[in-house]
Protein backbone atom coordinates (compact mmCIF):
# COMPACT_ATOMS: atom_id res chain seq x y z
CA UNK A 1 0.00 0.00 0.00
CA UNK A 2 0.98 3.70 -0.71
CA UNK A 3 1.85 5.55 1.80
CA UNK A 4 3.61 9.15 2.04
CA UNK A 5 7.15 8.20 2.10
CA UNK A 6 6.40 7.26 -1.60
CA UNK A 7 7.06 10.80 -2.55
CA UNK A 8 10.61 10.36 -1.22
CA UNK A 9 12.09 9.06 -4.44
CA UNK A 10 13.79 9.97 -7.60
CA UNK A 11 10.13 9.94 -9.46
CA UNK A 12 8.63 12.92 -7.58
CA UNK A 13 12.32 15.58 -7.65
CA UNK A 14 11.50 18.64 -9.12
CA UNK A 15 13.06 17.18 -12.30
CA UNK A 16 11.20 14.79 -12.95
CA UNK A 17 8.14 16.55 -12.04
CA UNK A 18 8.91 18.98 -15.04
CA UNK A 19 9.75 16.48 -17.50
CA UNK A 20 6.15 14.64 -16.63
CA UNK A 21 4.94 18.32 -17.28
CA UNK A 22 6.02 18.36 -20.46
CA UNK A 23 4.81 14.99 -21.57
CA UNK A 24 1.57 16.25 -20.90
CA UNK A 25 -0.95 16.95 -24.12
CA UNK A 26 -0.17 20.36 -25.16
CA UNK A 27 -3.18 22.01 -26.36
CA UNK A 28 -2.66 24.73 -28.21
CA UNK A 29 -4.36 28.18 -28.40
CA UNK A 30 -4.55 30.22 -31.20
CA UNK A 31 -1.24 32.53 -30.68
CA UNK A 32 0.77 29.94 -28.59
CA UNK A 33 0.15 26.97 -31.39
CA UNK A 34 1.37 29.38 -34.01
CA UNK A 35 5.06 29.67 -33.07
CA UNK A 36 4.78 33.41 -33.65
CA UNK A 37 7.39 34.61 -30.54
CA UNK A 38 10.49 32.90 -30.45
CA UNK A 39 11.19 30.82 -26.96
CA UNK A 40 14.82 32.35 -25.34
CA UNK A 41 15.45 31.07 -21.42
CA UNK A 42 17.56 33.59 -19.50
CA UNK A 43 19.45 32.79 -16.42
CA UNK A 44 18.35 36.06 -15.01
CA UNK A 45 14.86 37.62 -13.87
CA UNK A 46 16.09 40.81 -15.96
CA UNK A 47 16.68 40.85 -19.49
CA UNK A 48 18.41 44.18 -21.03
CA UNK A 49 16.55 45.58 -24.01
CA UNK A 50 18.89 47.50 -26.38
CA UNK A 51 16.99 50.18 -28.89
CA UNK A 52 19.07 51.35 -32.02
CA UNK A 53 17.46 54.33 -33.77
CA UNK A 54 19.71 52.91 -37.11
CA UNK A 55 19.07 54.51 -40.17
CA UNK A 56 19.94 54.17 -43.78
CA UNK A 57 21.58 56.74 -46.22
CA UNK A 58 22.82 56.86 -49.70
CA UNK A 59 26.30 57.74 -49.98
CA UNK A 60 26.93 60.58 -52.71
CA UNK A 61 29.75 60.17 -55.24
CA UNK A 62 33.15 61.61 -54.28
CA UNK A 63 36.08 63.41 -55.90
CA UNK A 64 38.96 61.10 -55.26
CA UNK A 65 41.37 62.77 -52.69
CA UNK A 66 38.31 64.25 -50.70
CA UNK A 67 37.24 63.92 -47.40
CA UNK A 68 35.27 60.66 -46.65
CA UNK A 69 31.24 60.77 -46.07
CA UNK A 70 30.84 60.20 -41.94
CA UNK A 71 28.75 58.38 -40.74
CA UNK A 72 25.97 59.46 -38.56
CA UNK A 73 26.39 58.03 -34.91
CA UNK A 74 23.57 55.46 -34.10
CA UNK A 75 21.38 56.92 -30.72
CA UNK A 76 21.54 53.55 -28.41
CA UNK A 77 19.56 53.34 -25.59
CA UNK A 78 19.06 50.68 -22.84
CA UNK A 79 16.13 49.23 -21.07
CA UNK A 80 15.89 46.39 -18.07
CA UNK A 81 12.63 44.16 -18.25
CA UNK A 82 11.78 42.22 -14.85
CA UNK A 83 10.50 38.30 -15.82
CA UNK A 84 7.03 38.50 -14.39
CA UNK A 85 6.24 35.28 -12.26
CA UNK A 86 2.88 33.36 -12.23
CA UNK A 87 2.48 30.65 -10.56
CA UNK A 88 -0.69 28.12 -8.71
CA UNK A 89 -0.40 24.81 -7.09
CA UNK A 90 -2.68 21.91 -5.97
CA UNK A 91 -2.72 19.28 -3.06
CA UNK A 92 -2.69 15.65 -2.91
CA UNK A 93 -4.05 14.63 0.54
CA UNK A 94 -3.03 11.21 2.06
CA UNK A 95 -6.96 10.28 2.17
CA UNK A 96 -6.60 10.18 -1.75
CA UNK A 97 -3.78 7.78 -2.05
CA UNK A 98 -5.33 5.75 0.96
CA UNK A 99 -5.83 2.60 -0.64
CA UNK A 100 -3.53 2.68 -3.86
CA UNK A 101 -1.51 -0.76 -4.00
CA UNK A 102 0.73 -2.56 -6.04
CA UNK A 103 -1.28 -4.36 -9.13
CA UNK A 104 -0.54 -6.53 -12.08
CA UNK A 105 2.22 -4.57 -13.80
CA UNK A 106 1.26 -1.20 -12.30
CA UNK A 107 3.22 -0.69 -9.01
CA UNK A 108 1.90 2.13 -6.50
CA UNK A 109 4.76 4.16 -7.84
CA UNK A 110 3.24 4.16 -11.10
CA UNK A 111 -0.11 4.95 -9.71
CA UNK A 112 0.50 7.41 -7.37
CA UNK A 113 2.59 8.98 -10.76
CA UNK A 114 -0.68 8.69 -12.78
CA UNK A 115 -2.86 10.96 -10.23
CA UNK A 116 0.16 13.75 -9.93
CA UNK A 117 0.15 13.74 -13.35
CA UNK A 118 -3.72 14.09 -13.56
CA UNK A 119 -3.45 17.42 -10.97
CA UNK A 120 -0.37 18.15 -12.94
CA UNK A 121 -2.41 18.22 -16.14
CA UNK A 122 -5.21 20.42 -14.63
CA UNK A 123 -2.66 22.84 -13.55
CA UNK A 124 -1.09 23.14 -17.27
CA UNK A 125 -4.34 24.12 -18.54
CA UNK A 126 -4.60 27.09 -16.43
CA UNK A 127 -0.95 27.56 -17.66
CA UNK A 128 -1.91 27.33 -21.57
CA UNK A 129 -4.41 29.80 -20.79
CA UNK A 130 -2.27 32.35 -19.32
CA UNK A 131 0.49 32.21 -21.79
CA UNK A 132 -1.95 32.79 -24.62
CA UNK A 133 -2.98 35.81 -22.17
CA UNK A 134 0.40 36.98 -22.46
CA UNK A 135 1.29 36.35 -26.37
CA UNK A 136 -2.22 37.97 -26.78
CA UNK A 137 -1.31 41.05 -25.02
CA UNK A 138 2.17 41.26 -26.74
CA UNK A 139 0.73 41.58 -30.00
CA UNK A 140 -0.54 45.07 -28.90
CA UNK A 141 2.52 45.45 -27.54
CA UNK A 142 1.94 45.64 -23.48
CA UNK A 143 2.31 43.42 -21.07
CA UNK A 144 -0.60 43.30 -18.74
CA UNK A 145 -1.54 41.58 -15.21
CA UNK A 146 -3.53 38.59 -16.11
CA UNK A 147 -5.35 39.46 -11.96
CA UNK A 148 -6.42 43.33 -13.34
CA UNK A 149 -6.03 43.39 -16.68
CA UNK A 150 -3.49 46.32 -15.39
CA UNK A 151 -0.76 47.72 -18.12
CA UNK A 152 2.58 46.28 -16.64
CA UNK A 153 4.53 47.34 -19.63
CA UNK A 154 3.74 49.45 -22.81
CA UNK A 155 6.86 48.94 -24.90
CA UNK A 156 5.76 51.92 -27.11
CA UNK A 157 6.02 53.89 -24.23
CA UNK A 158 8.96 52.27 -23.06
CA UNK A 159 10.95 53.09 -25.99
CA UNK A 160 9.31 56.90 -26.83
CA UNK A 161 7.11 55.26 -29.87
CA UNK A 162 4.05 56.70 -30.74
CA UNK A 163 1.61 54.16 -31.49
CA UNK A 164 -0.01 53.85 -35.32
CA UNK A 165 -3.11 56.36 -35.48
CA UNK A 166 -6.25 52.81 -35.72
CA UNK A 167 -7.56 52.71 -39.23
CA UNK A 168 -11.47 52.80 -40.18
CA UNK A 169 -12.23 49.39 -41.96
CA UNK A 170 -15.41 50.99 -43.22
CA UNK A 171 -17.27 47.77 -43.23
CA UNK A 172 -21.09 48.60 -42.26
CA UNK A 173 -21.09 50.98 -45.67
CA UNK A 174 -23.64 49.56 -48.05
CA UNK A 175 -22.39 51.17 -51.07
CA UNK A 176 -18.48 51.32 -50.72
CA UNK A 177 -15.95 52.53 -53.84
CA UNK A 178 -14.81 49.97 -55.81
CA UNK A 179 -11.82 48.81 -54.48
CA UNK A 180 -11.50 50.69 -51.37
CA UNK A 181 -10.98 47.87 -49.02
CA UNK A 182 -8.27 46.09 -51.15
CA UNK A 183 -6.80 50.03 -50.88
CA UNK A 184 -6.91 49.97 -47.19
CA UNK A 185 -5.24 46.61 -46.73
CA UNK A 186 -2.59 47.76 -49.13
CA UNK A 187 -1.76 50.94 -47.56
CA UNK A 188 -1.06 49.14 -44.18
CA UNK A 189 1.18 46.42 -45.59
CA UNK A 190 2.71 49.41 -46.77
CA UNK A 191 3.43 51.36 -43.80
CA UNK A 192 4.41 48.39 -41.90
CA UNK A 193 7.08 47.66 -44.68
CA UNK A 194 8.59 51.14 -43.52
CA UNK A 195 8.36 50.78 -40.51
CA UNK A 196 10.00 47.74 -40.60
CA UNK A 197 12.71 48.72 -42.51
CA UNK A 198 15.68 46.00 -42.62
CA UNK A 199 13.87 43.82 -40.63
CA UNK A 200 12.01 41.82 -42.61
CA UNK A 201 13.41 40.99 -46.69
CA UNK A 202 10.52 40.92 -49.58
CA UNK A 203 7.00 40.79 -49.13
CA UNK A 204 5.60 41.12 -45.62
CA UNK A 205 2.75 39.24 -44.57
CA UNK A 206 0.51 40.70 -42.79
CA UNK A 207 -2.31 38.53 -40.01
CA UNK A 208 -5.17 40.18 -38.52
CA UNK A 209 -6.93 38.99 -35.09
CA UNK A 210 -10.48 39.96 -35.18
CA UNK A 211 -13.74 40.60 -33.28
CA UNK A 212 -16.86 38.60 -34.46
CA UNK A 213 -19.23 41.78 -36.05
CA UNK A 214 -15.55 42.93 -37.42
CA UNK A 215 -15.16 39.38 -39.03
CA UNK A 216 -18.61 38.69 -40.06
CA UNK A 217 -19.10 42.26 -42.17
CA UNK A 218 -15.54 41.56 -43.81
CA UNK A 219 -16.37 38.29 -45.06
CA UNK A 220 -19.40 40.31 -45.94
CA UNK A 221 -18.40 42.50 -48.22
CA UNK A 222 -18.68 42.89 -51.65
CA UNK A 223 -15.36 43.22 -52.21
CA UNK A 224 -13.72 40.12 -50.70
CA UNK A 225 -17.12 37.84 -52.05
CA UNK A 226 -16.58 39.03 -55.58
CA UNK A 227 -12.72 38.10 -54.77
CA UNK A 228 -13.70 33.95 -53.80
CA UNK A 229 -16.77 34.21 -56.48
CA UNK A 230 -15.37 31.90 -58.49
CA UNK A 231 -13.13 29.80 -56.55
CA UNK A 232 -13.36 26.63 -53.97
CA UNK A 233 -13.72 28.87 -51.26
CA UNK A 234 -16.86 30.54 -52.34
CA UNK A 235 -18.88 27.74 -50.57
CA UNK A 236 -17.15 28.60 -47.20
CA UNK A 237 -18.90 32.34 -48.09
CA UNK A 238 -22.18 30.82 -48.68
CA UNK A 239 -22.38 28.33 -46.11
CA UNK A 240 -20.82 28.51 -42.48
CA UNK A 241 -18.44 30.88 -42.03
CA UNK A 242 -14.78 29.69 -41.28
CA UNK A 243 -12.39 30.78 -39.28
CA UNK A 244 -9.93 32.84 -41.69
CA UNK A 245 -9.86 34.50 -45.10
CA UNK A 246 -7.37 36.17 -47.16
CA UNK A 247 -7.60 39.27 -48.68
CA UNK A 248 -6.01 42.08 -50.16
CA UNK A 249 -2.20 40.85 -48.50
CA UNK A 250 -3.70 39.95 -45.54
CA UNK A 251 -4.71 37.01 -43.71
CA UNK A 252 -7.81 37.75 -41.33
CA UNK A 253 -8.76 35.69 -38.17
CA UNK A 254 -11.45 35.01 -36.04
CA UNK A 255 -10.38 35.16 -32.63
CA UNK A 256 -11.98 32.92 -30.52
CA UNK A 257 -11.61 34.74 -26.93
CA UNK A 258 -12.56 33.66 -23.52
CA UNK A 259 -11.33 34.12 -19.85
CA UNK A 260 -12.24 37.37 -19.52
CA UNK A 261 -9.76 38.51 -22.85
CA UNK A 262 -10.36 38.62 -26.40
CA UNK A 263 -10.46 41.34 -29.49
CA UNK A 264 -13.69 43.32 -28.98
CA UNK A 265 -16.25 42.93 -31.38
CA UNK A 266 -15.55 45.42 -33.64
CA UNK A 267 -11.63 45.61 -34.01
CA UNK A 268 -8.62 43.51 -35.12
CA UNK A 269 -5.37 43.69 -34.42
CA UNK A 270 -2.40 43.80 -36.87
CA UNK A 271 1.09 42.47 -36.63
CA UNK A 272 3.76 40.69 -39.37
CA UNK A 273 4.03 36.87 -39.70
CA UNK A 274 7.51 35.01 -40.51
CA UNK A 275 9.59 38.12 -39.16
CA UNK A 276 12.66 36.37 -37.58
CA UNK A 277 13.22 38.33 -33.94
CA UNK A 278 10.15 40.29 -34.00
CA UNK A 279 8.13 38.41 -31.49
CA UNK A 280 10.22 37.15 -28.31
CA UNK A 281 9.23 35.89 -25.34
CA UNK A 282 11.75 35.09 -22.40
CA UNK A 283 11.88 32.93 -19.52
CA UNK A 284 13.70 33.04 -16.41
CA UNK A 285 14.52 29.79 -14.11
CA UNK A 286 12.10 29.33 -11.06
CA UNK A 287 13.00 30.52 -7.50
CA UNK A 288 15.01 27.55 -6.56
CA UNK A 289 18.27 26.67 -5.37
CA UNK A 290 18.25 23.47 -7.98
CA UNK A 291 17.22 25.99 -10.92
CA UNK A 292 19.60 28.84 -9.95
CA UNK A 293 21.71 30.45 -12.68
CA UNK A 294 20.52 27.38 -15.12
CA UNK A 295 18.73 28.58 -18.27
CA UNK A 296 15.04 29.05 -17.62
CA UNK A 297 12.61 26.91 -19.12
CA UNK A 298 8.67 27.55 -19.89
CA UNK A 299 7.00 25.99 -16.80
CA UNK A 300 8.35 24.55 -13.32
CA UNK A 301 6.60 21.83 -11.57
CA UNK A 302 7.84 20.65 -8.17
CA UNK A 303 6.23 19.09 -4.71
CA UNK A 304 5.89 20.97 -1.37
CA UNK A 305 5.47 18.00 1.13
CA UNK A 306 3.31 18.44 4.68
CA UNK A 307 6.68 18.30 7.16
CA UNK A 308 4.29 18.88 9.97
CA UNK A 309 1.40 16.54 9.73
CA UNK A 310 2.63 14.20 6.76
CA UNK A 311 -1.44 14.66 5.51
CA UNK A 312 -0.76 16.26 1.65
CA UNK A 313 1.75 17.05 -0.95
CA UNK A 314 1.68 20.78 -2.21
CA UNK A 315 2.13 20.34 -6.24
CA UNK A 316 3.27 24.19 -7.61
CA UNK A 317 3.70 24.76 -10.97
CA UNK A 318 5.43 28.40 -11.76
CA UNK A 319 6.55 30.27 -14.80
CA UNK A 320 8.95 33.70 -15.11
CA UNK A 321 7.88 34.88 -18.39
CA UNK A 322 8.54 38.05 -20.39
CA UNK A 323 7.02 38.18 -23.89
CA UNK A 324 8.45 41.23 -26.03
CA UNK A 325 7.81 43.08 -29.52
CA UNK A 326 11.23 44.12 -30.41
CA UNK A 327 9.37 46.91 -32.53
CA UNK A 328 6.32 47.74 -31.39
CA UNK A 329 5.57 50.46 -34.05
CA UNK A 330 5.02 47.44 -36.99
CA UNK A 331 2.09 46.94 -34.92
CA UNK A 332 -1.63 48.11 -36.41
CA UNK A 333 -5.19 48.09 -34.99
CA UNK A 334 -8.51 48.66 -37.27
CA UNK A 335 -11.95 49.20 -36.13
CA UNK A 336 -15.44 47.87 -38.43
CA UNK A 337 -16.85 51.76 -38.68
Amino acid sequence: MATMDIFEGDAFTIIELTRALENIPFKPAILSGAGLFGARGVRARTVMIESRDGTLSLIPFSERGSAYESQIPERREMRAFVCRQFKKQDVLWASEIQAIRDFGSETAVQQVQAEVARKLGRLRNDAEATFEFHLFNGIQGVVKDPRDVATVIDYHAEFGITPATEIDFDLDNTSPASGALRKRCQAMIESVEDTLGGLAAGQVQLRAECGSAFFADLVAHKEVRETYLNTAAAADLRGHVGEEVSFGGITFRRYRGGLGFGVPTDKAYFYPEGVEGLFEIYYAPADTFETVNTVGLPLYARMIPDRDRDEWVRLEIESNPLPICTRPQVLRSARRT
